[in-house]
């Protein structure tokens, strides 16, 4: 798999994850809108009730993650679509997870010129 490619299925991944991220929020913290997150009581830093999970809101979002930045996802509710910062913070997260196959993603972890390159392509096929 090339970096473009491997881009490409980072960016479906990540919305596989948002999607497993809202439900998760909303089947164990009892509430009808992952959204809901963001006002009190649940606002701020919590572990998320009988799981390994952890979360926290900031302005518009939630970081879902394990200890030591594993696995999960951070993204902002208004934007249906990962900028370049959080995929590649993603995509950080789920290597640190072993959830990637290495090979794939280590030029794009080592090298961010390689990363600018390959998500700059990836985003321009999506366009076109």
């Amino acid at each position: 798999m090339d970096t473009v490619e491997a881009i490409n299925l980072l960016v479906k991944n990540w919305h596989a994850t948002r999607r497993w991220a809202e439900e998760l929020l909303c089947s164990s913290l009892a509430i009808s809108s992952a959204s809901d997150v963001l006002n009190e009581p649940f606002k701020g830093t919590h572990s998320i009730p009988g799981t390994e999970w952890t979360y926290r809101t900031h302005g518009i979002g939630v970081d879902i993650s394990k200890p030591d930045s594993k696995g999960g996802i951070d993204f902002d509710f208004d934007k249906p679509n990962p900028d370049e910062w959080r995929l590649r913070f993603f995509m950080i997260k789920q290597y640190n997870d072993g959830k990637l196959k290495k090979s794939d993603y280590r030029q794009l972890m080592q090298d961010e010129d390689i990363w600018k390159r390959s998500y700059d392509l990836a985003i321009k096929r999506e366009g076109a």
